[in-house]
């Protein structure tokens, strides 16, 4: 029978087979593992403490809801980190999305109309988030390193294992997805 303290004799590799078969205790040693060491990881590309917090619940909360299907190829540490590096990037890059289109809508409504004729800034960038939401997570992420985090295409396909030309089509279709929403709702306003 295991107990609590016996967790901490078994490999990281021994304790991810636990957590498949639902094995809370196990999850929980895992946590206690690598958390700090993840944490610290985070604080030092961030500085955000809050953020950081966040980032590790929400890598661990990913972690155990699909621990049945959990693929782990390398070591449950370098799983954790890679998962980390790109959640740090979506963090950034959403950051930096809202700022680009508000600095981009505030110029274009200042040189041609008023904000008020048709919609605020603020809605208009929570709509682009929305829409950005519900791209499938890989589109998502390649339009975010590419348009928001500018990186080329290259850099992009790079970092995400896949093709450039994959890249393109993604960011093209994330492009398209965006602006059919933003279209349809500027034609809404107009009329």
């Amino acid at each position: 029978m295991k107990t609590a303290n016996s967790y901490r004799t078994y490999t990281d590799t021994t304790l991810v087979d636990f957590v498949r078969a639902d094995d809370h205790h196990a999850y929980t040693e895992l946590y206690r593992r690598h958390a700090a060491t993840l944490y610290r990881r985070t604080l030092n590309m961030l500085r955000d403490a809050d953020a950081c917090n966040d980032i590790i619940q929400e890598l661990f909360l990913a972690i155990w809801a699909k621990r049945a299907n959990l693929q782990i190829r390398e070591s449950f540490e370098g799983y954790c980190y890679k998962a980390l590096k790109n959640r740090v990037l979506d963090y950034m890059s959403h950051g930096q999305v809202v700022e680009r289109y508000a600095d981009s809508l505030a110029s274009f409504t200042t040189n041609h109309w008023s904000v008020d004729e048709y919609i605020s800034i603020r809605e208009l960038s929570t709509i682009i988030a929305e829409e950005k939401a519900k791209l499938p997570a890989r589109t998502r992420m390649a339009y975010e390193l590419n348009r928001e985090a500018d990186m080329s295409y290259r850099e992009t396909s790079a970092i995400m294992n896949s093709s450039e030309k994959t890249v393109k089509k993604q960011v093209h279709n994330a492009l398209r997805i965006i602006r059919l929403k933003i279209s349809s709702l500027m034609l809404l306003w107009l009329f």
